[in-house]
């Protein structure tokens, strides 16, 4: 947490920083402006009520700044902003311009998620470095692997656990997320919330998503035994629908608002419905003179984001500075060198401090950069995000934004430095304990049924984890008499495959498509096939099935989308009844000696926890019964995830080590698999995991 006292701790540098803050064209210049190399940069935000205005003074500033430091240094870039409103109907249309335009060296904009998402997509075709203010872990997650992403901020991944420690502070045992629905930024917080409550040792009262039903969802929401309700809402009308409600509701839960109402009109729009209601949102570093200076200069606090606009300005001008010097350089090497610099520099976001940093790189130095948001940290594998925030925790009073500290993560939950991993130290790991000495005949034949529930383009990653699956069995010396594969088989030829006849589950891998031999589309079956393929009963409708008995292994790995209680199954469901049904009949019928299954869905856990009322039985899920599983590696060139983390970590394990125990594959899969708990059942009805091995499969 950040003090009042450190905070006070910033007054010191106060009057050595309005010196060197230089506000007009023509101070401490020591050469003419327009004698610097021209530099152009797009910048796509909000500019309607008021917000243009806003937005070019903070970038005045920096521009300002920028040239005092250039032209004392004797070289450097003159910043020429071209402006374009983000919330223009035709956003699409102007990010493709701006990507295929030679003369723009990178974008500043997307302060909403959505927004964040179309000039990335765009960008990204071109390799043209977008500088963004979005918060979605999905530009984190889809774009991270491009290298022209640079997120000036952590993604709502962070908010969302700065927002339940807070609440806990407060004494909450209970606590509800309601969200918009169909929202980039709303789908992190669906995502993570139900995790990171497991992991910070909170109930979750449950997620209540809005779409046209705002009103109905927020009574829902405050009638759980919630303490507090999350909000993470995206726009001013759904808050006054919410406030409304609540308001008018009875009920004991309070609300803790996320970092939009803050950034919208919210106080101007909705007046007194407001007043009282506690927030938290990022910020610029309390310490850092931002806010007092700005204040000073431009006569209002800065908004919410212009900390991380003013940074990104910032950065663009040293990288460009640093281009001129090693002539050759990319924009995105030059980038890369300067938010990894360590030289001791006393370096800040105004005019002497880029001065300090200027004469640093001229000199062949490396400064470590600071800006107005704080340090200018990235993470050193991909260059994607920087590692440490700023939030604000605000309470609207008297019609003001009151601030009631600060706090700051530096991804200290996080399994390595680099949040593109989005990686999380998890703690609340299964007792896997239990499993007894359970006897066996010896094992005569394997098999396996591999099915990929979805179809589509879109859906891409759950057969390509079923066909890499389905190579590593052949390799191992499966035949295809003993392996029934059930998927829809649209992927290799469809229309926006451009190598027609390949796929990969990796970035860097192999063709995973090759001597295939489909069994069955997912089209062409009905939940209750499922069943009746397990237990071997054929019919003019079913050809092939698994013709196993009680001294052969099954193995069924099982990838597609889920909800609580229940596993899609192309157009249709099974659900968790249905999965019962089906392991009970097994083991009546004893047409296995051992059955291992992966099930790889959102709440997976809610279905395949029935394996523990089993023998012979255990079943790996990728994720707990409120939780969704992650997608893993993104292709932005194919728009596709071509893997889960969850599918990814077996095959590794199994490629590395088929002798591997299976607690030990637990250990790796809980570590690896990020966003969600992993989950094993069946182990008393199994045996223990510390001596059964992949071997049971291979």
């Amino acid at each position: 947490m950040i003090h009042r006292a450190d905070i006070l701790s910033g007054v010191l540098l106060l009057i050595s920083l309005l010196l060197s803050v230089s506000c007009t064209k023509d101070i401490f210049l020591y050469c003419d402006e327009e004698d610097l190399e021209e530099c152009k940069v797009a910048v796509v935000l909000p500019l309607s009520d008021g917000q243009e205005a806003q937005w070019k003074q903070c970038l005045k500033i920096c521009s300002n700044n920028l040239a005092d430091a250039f032209c004392k240094t004797g070289m450097g870039v003159r910043i020429v902003y071209e402006w374009y409103d983000e919330l223009s109907p035709n956003l699409r249309e102007t990010a493709e311009e701006l990507a295929s335009r030679s003369d723009i060296k990178a974008v500043i904009g997307g302060l909403y998620s959505d927004n964040a998402l179309i000039l990335a997509d765009a960008l990204s075709a071109e390799d043209k470095p977008l500088f963004t203010l979005a918060t979605t872990d999905q530009l984190i997650r889809g774009f991270s692997n491009w290298g022209n992403l640079w997120a000036m901020t952590e993604t709502d991944i962070t908010q969302c656990e700065v927002m339940l420690s807070k609440v806990i502070q407060y004494g909450a045992k209970s606590v509800a997320l309601l969200v918009n629905g169909e929202s980039a930024y709303g789908d992190t917080f669906v995502d993570w919330f139900p995790f990171q409550a497991q992991e910070l040792g909170v109930k979750n009262a449950g997620v209540f998503s809005c779409v046209d039903n705002t009103e109905e969802q927020t009574r829902a929401a405050l009638a759980t035994d919630a303490d507090y309700i999350l909000c993470a809402l995206s726009n001013v009308e759904t808050f006054e629908k919410v406030l409304r409600t609540y308001n008018s509701t009875p009920h004991t839960a309070k609300l803790l608002l996320g970092d939009v109402a803050y950034i919208s009109d919210i106080l101007t729009k909705l007046g007194d419905m407001v007043e009282g209601i506690e927030g938290v949102c990022y910020s610029a570093d309390p310490s850092s003179g931002f806010e007092a200076i700005y204040g000073t200069f431009v006569g209002r606090t800065p908004m919410l984001t212009e900390s991380q606009v003013y940074d990104a300005a910032m950065l663009i001008g040293y990288a460009s500075m640093l281009q001129m010097i090693d002539h050759g350089i990319s924009f995105k090497e030059a980038m890369r060198q300067i938010v990894s610099g360590r030289d001791d520099v006393d370096s800040f976001w105004g005019a002497d401090g880029m001065l300090r940093v200027t004469k640093s790189l001229a000199s062949g130095g490396h400064p470590d950069v600071n800006g107005a948001s704080g340090k200018l940290e990235f993470d050193e594998k991909v260059y994607t995000n920087v590692l440490g925030t700023y939030y604000l925790n605000y309470v609207v009073y008297e019609q003001q934004y009151l601030t009631l500290g600060f706090c700051s993560t530096r991804g200290d939950r996080r399994a390595g430095p680099t949040l593109a991993e989005w990686n999380w130290i998890k703690s609340k790991m299964q007792d896997i304990e239990g499993g007894g000495d359970v006897k066996y005949p010896p094992l005569d034949k394997r098999w396996a049924l591999l099915i990929a529930t979805s179809t589509g383009w879109e859906n891409y990653r759950h057969q390509a984890d079923v066909l890499n699956i389905y190579q590593q069995l052949k390799a191992s010396g499966y035949d295809d008499d003993h392996i029934l594969l059930i998927i829809e088989d649209d992927l290799a030829y469809n229309t926006a495959n451009p190598q027609k006849g390949v796929l990969y589950s990796r970035m860097d891998g192999v063709n995973i498509y090759h001597d295939v031999k489909v069994d069955y589309h997912i089209s062409d079956l009905q939940p209750n096939d499922f069943k009746e393929i397990l237990l071997g009963h054929k019919s003019a409708h079913l050809q092939q099935v698994l013709e196993s008995d009680a001294d052969d292994n099954v193995f069924v790995f099982w990838s597609g989308h889920g909800a609580p209680n229940y596993l899609k199954f192309g157009e249709s469901a099974i659900t968790n009844k249905q999965i019962e049904d089906c392991l009970s009949e097994m083991e009546k019928v004893g047409n296995y000696r051992q059955s291992i299954w992966f099930v790889e869905s959102c709440y997976s856990a809610s279905v395949a926890k029935v394996a523990d009322n089993h023998n012979h039985i255990i079943a790996f899920t990728a994720a707990g019964e409120d939780e969704s599983s992650k997608g893993d590696e993104y292709n932005p060139k194919w728009k596709v995830w071509m893997s889960n983390r969850f599918s990814a970590t077996p095959q590794d394990c199994m490629k590395s080590n088929p002798n591997m125990a299976l607690s030990e594959l637990y250990y790796r899969l809980f570590q690896s698999t990020v966003g969600s708990h992993v989950h094993v059942y069946g182990i008393k009805g199994y045996g223990s995991l510390y001596t059964h091995t992949l071997k049971e499969i291979f």
